[in-house]
C-alpha cells in the first residue's frame, strides 16, 4: 500500500459494509412491523412499508451487482413482502356507484393552523366540499367562513368526551348535515344526506402514542368506534387522523369489517404536509384515513394542499353503492 493513497479494497469493505447494514436493518424492520399487536414500538414501524420497500429494493440491486452477494436475495424478499402490503392501494378498486348521488367530504386534523383558517375555509369552498370535519382545531371557524365569503356554516355538533382538543362541522348551505351525539371514542358524529345516499360520518384525530398508556387508550377508542359502527343500521364512514397507516395493528383494529377508501387511489402521504422535492409526498406516510361498511362507496379520493397544519387534508366523495338505491 503506498503511504497517503487509500486502499481501495478498504474502501469497498467499508461500502459493502455500509449496505449491509442498512438492508439488515430495513429487514429487521419489515419482519418486526408484523408484531405490532406485542408491542406499539413495533406497530409504528408498519407505518413506513413504503419507504422500507423503496430502501431494500435499492440496497438489494446494489449489494448484488457490485458484491454478487446472495445476501441481496434476502433484502429482496423483504423488498417484495412490503410491497404485497402496499399494492392494493394501487391494484385494488372501489365499488361502482349506483346514482349520481354523491356527498363530498373534508377530514382535516387542523392543529397548528393558526391564522390559516381563512385559506383552509376558502379551499373547502374551493372544492365545494358538502361537510368538513375539522379535528383539533383552535379560533372562531365562524368568524373564519364570515371573513371569506363562503357559504358554510358552523352546525353545533358535540364533541366527544375523549376527544383532544375541540372539534368543528362546517356544512355547506343546502347540505344536510344533521348533527349526532358522537359515537363513543370519537370526536364527532354527524348524518349526511344527498338524493339515495345516505351514511353517518365518525370523525377522530388522535395523538401519535409514545407510550404504552397511551397507545392502549387509542385501542380501546378503536375498539369502541369500530364496536359502535358495528350496530350501526345505517352505512356509517370512519375518518379522521388516526396516526397509523393501513398495515398497523392499530388501523386494522378499528377497520375490521370495514372497505378502505385507499385501495385503487395509489400512495399519497398526508404527513408531513412538506412537499419534498423529486418525491413529493412519497416521503412521508398516509396516516389520516376514511373506511366504510353499508351500502356505498368512494367513487372519488384525494389529498389537498399544504394548507398549514402538519397534516393535508383528506378529500372523498360517498356515493350509494351498486343496486343500493
Amino acid at each position: 500500500m503506498v503511504r497517503g493513497r487509500v486502499d481501495p479494497g478498504t474502501g469497498r469493505k467499508f461500502f459493502s459494509a455500509v449496505l449491509f447494514i442498512i438492508g439488515t436493518a430495513a429487514t429487521l424492520a419489515t419482519v418486526l412491523g408484523f408484531l405490532g399487536a406485542t408491542w406499539w414500538g413495533w406497530d409504528r414501524i408498519a407505518d413506513w412499508r413504503f419507504p422500507l420497500m423503496a430502501i431494500l429494493v435499492i440496497t438489494a440491486i446494489t449489494y448484488g451487482l457490485i458484491f454478487r452477494s446472495a445476501v441481496s436475495a434476502v433484502f429482496l424478499i423483504a423488498a417484495v413482502a412490503n410491497g404485497v402490503l402496499i399494492a392494493p392501494m394501487w391494484l385494488a378498486t372501489q365499488s361502482a356507484a349506483g346514482s349520481s348521488d354523491r356527498v363530498r367530504i373534508v377530514s382535516f386534523d387542523t392543529s397548528g393552523s393558526g391564522d390559516h383558517r381563512r385559506a383552509i375555509v376558502a379551499w373547502i369552498d374551493d372544492v365545494e366540499a358538502d361537510v368538513a370535519l375539522l379535528y383539533r382545531t383552535n379560533g372562531d371557524w365562524a368568524d373564519a367562513i364570515a371573513t371569506a365569503d363562503v357559504p358554510y356554516r358552523v352546525l353545533p355538533a358535540s364533541v366527544g368526551p375523549d376527544a383532544v382538543g375541540r372539534a368543528a362541522v362546517l356544512a355547506r348551505t343546502g347540505a344536510s348535515v344533521v348533527p349526532m351525539t358522537p359515537v363513543p371514542g370519537s370526536d364527532v358524529t354527524v348524518r349526511v344526506t344527498n338524493g339515495s345516499t345516505e351514511a353517518v360520518l365518525v370523525g377522530i384525530a388522535v395523538q401519535n402514542p409514545n407510550s404504552t398508556v397511551a397507545s392502549d387508550n387509542r385501542i380501546e377508542r378503536f375498539t369502541a368506534i369500530n364496536t359502535a359502527v358495528s350496530t350501526l343500521e345505517d352505512a356509517a364512514v370512519v375518518t379522521g387522523n388516526l396516526e397509523t397507516s393501513r398495515w398497523s395493528h392499530a388501523f386494522e383494529v378499528v377497520a375490521t369489517g370495514m372497505s378502505n377508501s385507499e385501495d385503487g387511489f395509489g400512495y399519497v402521504a398526508t404527513w408531513p404536509s412538506t412537499d419534498w422535492p423529486v418525491v413529493g409526498t412519497y416521503a412521508g406516510l398516509p396516516l389520516d384515513h376514511a373506511v366504510y361498511r353499508g351500502d356505498v362507496t368512494v367513487p372519488t379520493r384525494r389529498v389537498g394542499p399544504d394548507l398549514g397544519p402538519s397534516h393535508r387534508p383528506l378529500l372523498f366523495d360517498i356515493s350509494d353503492a351498486t343496486g343500493s338505491g
